[in-house]
């Protein structure tokens, strides 16, 4: 209970509390300030993240000078910045080394000035705090961090447990598409720079997640939902939408345009949120849809804010690392029991129809004993179920219609209306008609 309180109050606290009260920041649109005349400039108080439409703008932010002897740092809490310009009385400092994002140490006896050209997006979230308190905050994250991915582990060995039991593809596609999504998170929470893996190899990895994101996401969606069965024309759509990931992903990779990036992450997103659209669409089929449904609501939606919105400068939910991964964590745990009750609910539906084949072998047996015996063909000999089908059958209604209405796959109604036809001694629907 006190650990999804403190979960709450994090969550809160993202969104309402903005306590950069020491910085101030200059927008250089024309490139026209240097070290040497950027006190000359016009700054502003910054009183909340910055989150700019992007383009070739250089930021300047300024810690002015103040009486205390502690040392602070500043840092740019934006994994996809990792280079800037850090004056300390206008002498060039050095950025931090193993830091999960670009950190700059100092005193404040001088005024000290940070110039970044962002090469990706306008987004720039920065930070102040004295040493002592930014080292125990940044000591706290990477405990929660490793909570977080050490739960993530467990949730994907438990989904592969499953798959190797049951043989269900859903868990295996599952635990796939978990191991990308928690990649990205992974790559968002500034893990690669903390590791010091490089900015060309941090690409690398980037765009090979996206491609297999793309990829086990269609693949799971597909088994979880059976969507190959109900919209079998969206296959096609999902393989261009996969193959046009695949030649962004390249065409980023050898020219560092962010526009091809950002047109991805609109692919990907673009992607997720048709899935969730047909989910929706399935909604009253049975409770596992409903349960992806509510899962997705929030990594989407936070997602989408995130990747895609902050690049224009909009930010509906002002959405942060720590939103995403509290998203991605209740999806976890939801998805998880999701596809375990799937799972369950197609074992006992193939349980169903195993015993309405051996109550038909009984059937076939008994009737075979009497060969002489030629009654007429009757509508008492059908089942329950059978009466059922038989009965919007008369009414014209195809197999996908009867299956939508009964809540049933559409290879059991094929099942039970080669048993009418044959209980009846019929061949086709035309003759149903006949027997009413």
């Amino acid at each position: 209970m006190k650990f999804k309180f403190f979960i709450v109050i994090t969550f809160l606290f993202q969104f309402s509390v903005f306590s950069q009260t020491e910085i101030y920041f200059f927008k250089d649109s024309n490139h026209s300030f240097t070290i040497d005349n950027i006190e000359k400039a016009n700054f502003q108080l910054l009183e909340k993240e910055i989150s700019d439409k992007y383009f070739d703008n250089y930021y300047w932010f300024k810690i002015p000078a103040i009486e205390t002897n502690s040392k602070y740092i500043f840092r740019i809490t934006q994994a996809k910045i990792n280079s800037a310009e850090a004056y300390y009385n206008k002498i060039l400092i050095k950025k931090l080394n193993n830091e999960r994002y670009l950190s700059y140490s100092f005193f404040r006896d001088h005024d000290t000035y940070i110039k970044i050209n962002p090469s990706q997006e306008g987004y720039i979230p920065v930070e102040l705090n004295v040493e002592e308190e930014s080292i125990l905050k940044e000591k706290n994250q990477l405990l929660i961090n490793g909570f977080y991915y050490g739960f993530t582990l467990l949730v994907i060995l438990y989904n592969l447990f499953y798959y190797v039991l049951f043989k269900d593809n859903a868990f295996l596609y599952y635990a796939l598409f978990l191991v990308n999504i928690s990649f990205g998170i992974f790559n968002m929470d500034g893990m690669l720079n903390f590791y010091n893996i490089s900015p060309k190899i941090s690409n690398i990895l980037l765009i090979a997640n996206y491609i297999f994101l793309a990829y086990f996401s269609s693949k799971f969606a597909k088994s979880y939902l059976f969507l190959n069965q109900y919209f079998p024309k969206f296959k096609k759509y999902s393989y261009v939408i996969e193959f046009a990931v695949v030649v962004l992903g390249v065409l980023y990779l050898f020219q560092g345009e962010y526009l091809y990036l950002l047109l991805l992450n609109i692919l990907i997103f673009t992607l997720f949120f048709t899935y969730w659209l047909f989910a929706v669409f399935m909604f009253k089929k049975n409770v596992y849809i409903k349960m992806i449904v509510f899962a997705y609501v929030i990594i989407l939606f936070s997602g989408i804010d995130f990747y895609v919105l902050k690049y224009w400068g909009v930010s509906i939910m002002n959405v942060n690392a720590t939103t995403i991964k509290i998203g991605a964590f209740f999806e976890m745990i939801i998805l998880s029991i999701a596809v375990l009750y799937r799972m369950n609910t197609l074992k006992h539906e193939n349980n169903f129809m195993r015993s309405e084949i051996v109550n038909f072998s009984k059937q076939v047996n008994e009737h075979s004993v009497n060969t002489k015996e030629k009654n007429k063909p009757s509508l008492y000999d059908l089942s329950h179920r059978e009466r059922e089908i038989f009965d919007l059958l008369v009414l014209g209604k195809s197999n996908k219609e009867i299956a939508d209405e009964l809540n049933i796959s559409i290879n059991t109604v094929k099942f039970h209306v080669k048993n009418i036809y044959e209980k009846l001694n019929i061949k086709s629907r035309k003759e149903v008609l006949n027997l009413t």
